[in-house]
């Protein structure tokens, strides 16, 4: 487990920087026993497990103290001494201390010996089971497992990775990355400038600030403090994100609360014109008064709104810490209640550092609680707010036996930084402390997908419509849920143009008012080139006009529909209905001018019944149809020719269904907030 999932949530970081106090040999057992339980209290975890040690030194053996030692060596980054105890408790004590096995075996899992760790995960499963929290527990066991597994074949060089420069990876954890431009990025670290060691009483101990690194020569070299805060002499500063327009950074600073926790709440800084006011706390319906909200990330939702998601430990959540959200209402000038983002994206174990893509509108998040290759793994998922697809792991290649978190892409796409407490080539055989890598897709090929939308009805320059949406949706083939990842209009000329990633199952839809939704299905699995799709929309103006549906036919002189007739309009009015929910038609039946006017427009009107009839039992709300018969009212054409013989193409041209929009629904989705 990564210390930054302590250290950089709560901010605990003293525990690294302060000189351990010298009277703690003349203090008893039972001393040494609560100063560590404080010390847990506030999560000083390395102070916890010097108190613990001490402890054991003067009543050892004493395996739930020694459980202690190792939860408190596994939380503040000691990964190897944490490992090694729980083994003992594991061997001596397993039916009265069963997670020491899931955590030994988790380590185990971590440092890439999958042979040991398996066992012990499937056996841990089964004496778990009956717990109270067996559900969180076995399905951690599992994914941990899967992860082994996994691990076991090689991922194909996808990636160039590297670890940035020492001048930017110092000594103590550095994450929290974000571009200012392709070429520089801001990151949060600790520089003590050489010195180790502070007195709490005595010395001003240092606090994490945001640092900046300029790209030079193909190498990140550290440059200078980042000074566009200006909370740094009072509080931590942890982690921010800009918004999308880069007129609003928001940030989260920490520091103890009322019971001595420290605890972290959301800043935001307003750009006015060239300067940056000061920072504003965001008001309680955000920050919660006993509660963390910190890893902030900035995008929009489906209405353009923006939106601002970030990690708490409040209550109601999936599991640990969660993702949740809140949106800025920016006439008003206030926000929205915050709201979890869902059980697709929270799990029963930890989620965190999200980092929100507003160029596909995709979520790239770090968690233990979803299939993973050990510790926290990267994932991704399209949509926003609730509305999510179903999250996808990375892949073994930029996630490892380690942990991975802080994911942030620059936006020239395929490449980007990342956090990883890795081993690294070379280095001690341990995982800590958490380094800043970067990454280049090796492979990447350009995939696009442009093309205009006109008016069916006109001919010419003047058919090409400006103005018309273009939304471009990520479809999950098992599911068919989809989600937006991009949306914009055509220009003058009529034309659009979009990016895709490579296997991946897109749909293109227009919107404009008065034209009828077109789609356009775009499949890119298996595309291993560079190529662009070519995707043009011929829009209905349906104001009014009352549309054709050819190959509908009925059984002489009856109102039933054939099968052949089923398909056209399964192909046709149902696709349309189901691309259109908000409209509202009128479904007319024609006939020729064979027979009396009231027995042709009662069979035409049975006739259009039976189509809506057929519509209804497809799923189709009948509020959305009208059937109306009309006999021989309405020809299309002469049924019969000027010297009064018969006129059989005519009278074929009558005998049709039509539909009309008569009216429009309001299908906007209320979101309860």
């Amino acid at each position: 487990m990564s210390a930054i999932r302590f250290i950089l949530i709560f901010t605990m970081f003293f525990s690294s920087l302060i000189g351990f106090a010298q009277q703690e040999e003349t203090y008893s057992a039972g001393k040494l026993k609560k100063l560590a339980q404080a010390a847990e209290y506030i999560k000083d975890w390395q102070s916890a497990a010097e108190y613990y040690t001490l402890y054991l030194d003067k009543k050892s053996p004493d395996y739930k103290v020694l459980y202690r030692l190792a939860e408190a060596q596994r939380k503040g980054g000691n990964y190897a001494a944490a490992q090694e105890n729980y083994k003992t408790v594991y061997e001596k004590e397993h039916e009265k201390f069963p997670l020491a096995g899931f955590q030994y075996a988790k380590l185990l899992a971590a440092g890439g010996k999958c042979k040991e760790a398996l066992p012990i995960l499937k056996q841990f499963r089964k004496d778990y089971r009956g717990a109270k929290d067996e559900r969180t527990y076995s399905r951690l066991a599992k994914f941990t497992a899967e992860a082994c597994e996994n691990l076991e074949t090689n991922p194909v060089a996808k990636y160039q990775i590297k670890p940035l420069s020492e001048g930017v990876n110092g000594s103590h954890i550095e994450g929290s990355p974000f571009y200012l431009d392709n070429n520089t990025i801001v990151y949060n670290s600790l520089k003590t400038k050489g010195k180790e060691i502070f007195n709490v009483e005595e010395d001003e101990i240092p606090k994490r600030k945001f640092y900046i690194a300029d790209k030079e020569s193909g190498v990140w070299q550290h440059k200078s403090e980042w000074s566009q805060t200006e909370l740094y002499l009072q509080f931590e500063i942890a982690n921010g994100a800009f918004n999308v327009a880069k007129d609003r950074f928001y940030f989260s600073a920490c520091e103890p609360n009322s019971v001595g926790k420290m605890a972290c709440d959301i800043y935001v800084m307003q750009k006015d014109g060239e300067t940056w006011q000061a920072a504003k706390k965001l008001p309680p319906i955000v920050n919660s008064p006993i509660y963390t909200e910190t890893q902030v990330a900035v995008g929009l939702d489906e209405k353009e709104r923006e939106t601002i998601y970030f990690v708490s430990d409040r209550r109601d959540g999936k599991g640990g810490l969660d993702i949740w959200y809140t949106t800025y209402d920016e006439d008003k000038d206030t926000y929205k209640s915050v709201r979890n983002c869902g059980s697709k994206i929270n799990s029963v174990g930890d989620e965190m550092t999200p980092f929100y893509n507003p160029l596909n509108r995709t979520l790239f998040f770090s968690s233990d609680g979803h299939p993973n290759y050990g510790g926290l793994d990267i994932f991704k998922s399209s949509g926003a707010r609730t509305k999510w697809l179903e999250p996808e792991n990375i892949g073994n290649e930029i996630n490892t036996a380690a942990d991975e978190l802080y994911y942030v892409e620059s936006k020239k796409g395929g490449e980007g930084i990342f956090a990883s407490n890795r081993l690294k080539t070379g280095g001690e055989d341990k995982f800590c402390c958490d380094d800043l890598y970067e990454f280049r897709d090796l492979n990447r090929i350009q995939i696009s997908v442009s093309g205009a939308a006109f008016d069916n009805m006109k001919v010419g320059k003047d058919r090409y419509m400006e103005d018309v949406t273009i939304r471009l949706f990520k479809k999950d083939p098992k599911t068919g849920e989809e989600a937006l990842v991009q949306s914009m209009k055509t220009n003058k000329d009529g034309k659009y143009q979009f990016q895709l990633e490579p296997d991946q199952f897109y749909t293109l839809k227009t919107e404009k008012l008065g034209f009828l939704i077109q789609e356009h299905d775009i499949i890119t699995t298996g595309v291993e080139r560079s190529r662009r799709y070519i995707k043009n929309f011929a829009l209905e103006y349906y104001i009014g006009r009352s549309i054709v549906v050819e190959n509908i036919y009925y059984e002489f002189d009856k109102a039933a529909l054939t099968k052949e007739s089923e398909i056209t309009i399964d192909t046709t009015i149902y696709e349309i209905l189901i691309e259109n929910p908000h409209i509202i038609i009128e479904l007319s039946s024609h006939t020729d001018s064979e027979g009396s006017d009231g027995y042709n427009e009662n069979l035409s009107q049975r006739r259009a019944e039976s189509v809506v009839n057929y519509l209804i039992q497809k799923g189709i709300p009948k509020k959305r149809l009208t059937p109306k018969g009309y006999g021989e009212s309405k020809p299309r054409a002469p049924n019969k020719n000027p010297d009064g013989s018969d006129n059989p193409e005519g009278r074929a041209k009558n005998r049709r269904t039509e539909f009309k929009v008569i009216g429009e629904l309001d299908v906007e989705v209320n979101y309860k907030d």
